[in-house]
C-alpha cells in the first residue's frame, strides 16, 4: 500500500487497523465507523476519511477501551 492511495478496501483497512474485516462490514451496516462510499458492489473507504476518523477517534485504536466508535 502506497501513501498515495486515495482509497483503502475493507480488506486493506481491516489490515491497517487489526480489525476482522466483518467488524467494518457491521460497523457500515449500523452507521458507524469511519466514511464509505459503494462503486457498485465494490466498498471504498476514502483515505481522507480513514485519516479524519482515526484523529476524532482514537479511543477505539485501544483495544481495551470500551469506548464508543463515533465522537
Amino acid at each position: 500500500m502506497t501513501a498515495d492511495r486515495a482509497f483503502l478496501t475493507p480488506k486493506e483497512l481491516a489490515q491497517r487497523w487489526r480489525l476482522n474485516h466483518q467488524t467494518l462490514a457491521n460497523w457500515r451496516h449500523k452507521r458507524q465507523g469511519p466514511p464509505f462510499v459503494r462503486i457498485g458492489t465494490r466498498v471504498l473507504y476514502p483515505m481522507e476519511g480513514v485519516q479524519a476518523f482515526e484523529k476524532i477517534s482514537p479511543a477505539w485504536l485501544d483495544t481495551n477501551s470500551q469506548s464508543q466508535l463515533n465522537p
